[in-house]
């Protein structure tokens, strides 16, 4: 172990104020915690008192209404590859391919060819899944490939986070996960801002039990990428 130098009187009096300053932390949380729980609790018994109504109304057991409202989610599954755009995917890059950007057909003029087009009418499965698996690739190769400019890599970024913290809420709403997470820019000339998240009450851990703030973790994760 190395060794420590003594603490200061100042260093041991501003230690003090932390300490103290936690405890009225704590102190705090403590309560909100309480008249959180009670107002959880008069909202399920305000929950249990409409389900028997609604029950008694459509003239169904308390279990289909729980059941009917546990049927929907606070969180989407991410959607498969679907044929309808692989088929668009197809017929963009046949007809734009090396025109000009003013010269490119739009969309809906994309759609009337493809739709009139024989080609996908009367498809095999093996032609289905070819289609597939091209628009599959283009896409993962997109997410995957690096942004040519800082501005559109921060609004990637931005936007991907947001989508994230959205279904990282809607998971821990639905299955009561707690999850944390930290995320900086890995350039010293990217333009993105460090964020921090956490899910209910799960940063109060780091200042709890590791003693340290999220922004000064978030602060010495940026310095040290």
């Amino acid at each position: 172990m190395q060794p420590h130098q003594p603490l200061s009187a100042a260093e041991k009096e501003h230690r003090t104020a932390q300490m103290a300053s936690r405890q009225i932390s704590a102190a705090q949380r403590k309560n909100h915690d309480v008249l959180l729980n009670e107002a959880v609790q008069s909202l399920s018994n305000e929950f249990e008192v409409k389900v028997q109504v609604i029950a008694a109304i459509h003239n169904i057991t308390d279990e289909k209404v729980r059941k009917l409202l546990g049927g929907y989610k606070y969180y989407r599954n991410p959607c498969s590859t679907q044929l309808a755009n692989a088929i668009i995917h197809d017929k963009v890059h046949k007809v734009n391919e090396g025109r000009a950007c003013g010269e490119k057909l739009s969309l809906q003029q994309i759609r009337e060819l493809a739709r009139d087009d024989p080609k996908y009418q009367d498809m095999s499965q093996d032609e289905k899944d070819e289609l597939l698996r091209t628009l599959t690739e283009y896409r993962t190769l997109k997410n995957m490939s690096v942004r040519t400019m800082n501005a559109a890599a921060s609004r990637d970024a931005q936007s991907t986070l947001e989508y994230v913290f959205k279904v990282l809420d809607g998971l821990a709403l639905c299955t009561g996960v707690y999850v944390c997470l930290f995320t900086t820019r890995g350039h010293v000339y990217d333009s993105s801002q460090p964020f921090w998240y956490g899910t209910d009450n799960v940063m109060d851990f780091w200042e709890d039990v590791m003693d340290l703030e999220a922004n000064e973790i978030i602060r010495k994760l940026e310095q040290w990428a």
